[in-house]
């Protein structure tokens, strides 16, 4: 299922302005996480400060990252980020 650009373009706003409070649930800094998706740290924290719109690979990253959580996976759902239509696109 594709998923159009609007949607894609919404769910990367919503996760950008989620980004620190999904980071302290998971109690990852902004250096470790930036180093653990190969990104710098000063585009996480422009992505928090919504001094940049996160781009669609970055999200999927992240949310390939916080998914191997199980409760940070339902906060995602919760929030309406980790969506089915997500699931579906990633789903290999």
């Amino acid at each position: 299922m594709a998923i159009s650009k609007e949607t894609k373009n919404n769910l990367c706003i919503n996760l950008g302005a989620n980004l620190s409070t999904i980071r302290a649930k998971t109690n990852i800094s902004q250096n470790d996480l930036a180093s653990k998706l190969g990104i710098t740290r000063q585009t996480i924290t422009a992505i928090e400060t919504k001094r940049r719109v996160m781009q669609w690979n970055t999200f999927v990253t992240l949310i390939l990252f916080f998914t191997r959580n199980d409760e940070v996976k339902s906060i995602l759902e919760f929030m309406e980020i980790y969506t089915i239509e997500v699931k579906e696109s990633l789903r290999v």
